[in-house]
C-alpha cells in the first residue's frame, strides 16, 4: 500500500474517529516510538483480485503449455511419486503400457511397467529423488523393443522420459557385427575383399587382394571390375553385377581374375549389395581362390 499517512498511536487513540474516517481515503501507518506497528485501510484496499485472476490466468496457461508439450513429445512421459506411483502420463505412455490413462494414474510402476523395465526405473526413481540428478539407461522390453528411458528430478518425484530405441539398437549392432566380420575377413589369409560403388567400379581393395594379384587400391580405384575378369566370363560377370545392384540380392559365380602381369587366377566371386532404403549404393565382393591355384597357393605361402 502506497501513500500511507503516519500517525502515532497516541494521536491515533486520542483522535480515532478522525482517523477512521481518513483511512476510508487513504491507508493509515500507526507508529509506536517512530516505528511502523499497525496500518488501517479500508477493505477495498487490502482486495486484490484483479492480480489474483491475471496470475491465475497466466498459471492456467503455463499448465496448459506444459500438457501440450507433454502430448506432443515423441517419448513416453511419466510423473512418479516418492511412493513410486504414477502421477500423470502422455499418450504415448499410456499406448506403450496399454493401459488407459485412469487405470495409470495412481498405480504402482511395478505392477504396470514390464520387466525388468519396471525394477530398474523403480532404482533409478528413488536414486534421482534422493540426489536430484539425472539418470539415463537403455534396457531391452519383453517384447523385443529396446527402451532409451531419462529419469529427472520435479518438485513431486521424479519424471521419465521412455523413447523406442529399437531401430537405432539393431542398427548399431549389425554395424558393429558387420565391422567384425570385415576385420576377420582383413586377417583372412584365404580371402580377399572388394569394395565398389554403384556402377560397379573399384573403391578399395584389401592386402590378400593385393598379394595375389599385384593390384592396389590405388591402381584400380575408379576402374571397372569387370576389367580384371577373364574376357571368356565378362558379360555373364557383367549381368550377375547388373542383377545384384538392381535386385538387392547377392549372388555368387566361379570365375576368373587377372593378376597385374597377366596371370590368372581361379576362384569364387561372391557379391552382396551395400543398401540403403532398399536401394543399393555399392557393393561389396569376396573372392576365395579355388583351391589348387598355383600361384595364389604360391602367394599365399610367401
Amino acid at each position: 500500500m502506497a501513500n500511507r499517512v503516519n500517525v502515532s498511536s497516541a494521536d491515533f487513540i486520542r483522535n480515532i474517529g478522525y482517523w477512521q474516517n481518513e483511512a476510508l481515503r487513504q491507508p493509515i501507518s500507526i507508529t509506536h516510538h517512530g516505528r511502523e506497528r499497525l496500518v488501517l485501510a479500508a477493505p477495498d484496499a487490502f482486495q486484490t483480485t484483479s492480480g489474483t485472476d491475471d496470475a491465475g490466468k497466466a498459471l492456467a496457461k503455463l499448465r496448459a503449455d506444459v500438457a501440450a508439450v507433454q502430448e506432443n513429445l515423441g517419448d513416453g512421459f511419466l510423473s512418479i511419486d516418492a511412493q513410486l506411483c504414477i502421477r500423470h502420463s502422455n499418450t504415448v505412455a499410456d499406448v506403450f503400457v496399454g493401459a488407459s490413462r485412469e487405470d495409470l494414474e495412481g498405480a504402482s510402476i511395478v505392477s504396470v511397467l514390464p520387466q525388468p523395465l519396471a525394477s530398474i526405473l523403480s532404482d533409478r526413481v528413488q536414486r534421482v529423488i534422493r540426489t536430484r540428478q539425472s539418470e539415463r539407461f537403455e534396457v531391452g522390453a519383453p517384447d523385443g523393443r529396446h527402451l532409451a528411458v531419462t529419469v529427472f528430478p520435479v518438485s513431486v518425484g521424479a519424471a521419465a522420459l521412455i523413447r523406442n530405441v529399437t531401430e537405432n539398437y539393431v542398427l548399431r549392432r549389425s554395424m558393429e557385427e558387420g565391422e567384425a566380420v570385415q576385420q576377420a575377413v582383413r586377417v583372412h589369409s584365404g580371402a580377399a575383399a572388394i569394395k565398389l560403388d554403384a556402377r560397379a567400379r573399384v573403391e578399395t581393395v584389401d592386402d590378400a587382394f593385393t598379394s595375389w594379384s599385384g593390384f592396389t587400391s590405388a591402381d584400380l580405384a575408379g576402374h571397372r571390375i569387370l576389367d580384371l575378369v577373364a574376357a571368356a566370363q565378362r558379360r555373364e560377370c557383367g549381368e550377375m553385377i547388373e542383377r545384384v545392384l538392381r535386385e538387392g540380392q547377392p549372388r555368387v559365380m566361379e570365375l576368373t581374375l587377372l593378376g597385374k602381369r597377366g596371370d590368372e587366377i581361379d576362384g569364387t566371386l561372391a557379391l552382396s549389395p551395400i543398401l540403403t532404403d532398399f536401394a543399393a549404393h555399392g557393393a561389396v565382393a569376396l573372392f576365395v581362390p579355388a583351391a589348387g591355384d598355383s600361384q595364389a597357393d604360391a602367394r599365399m605361402a610367401m
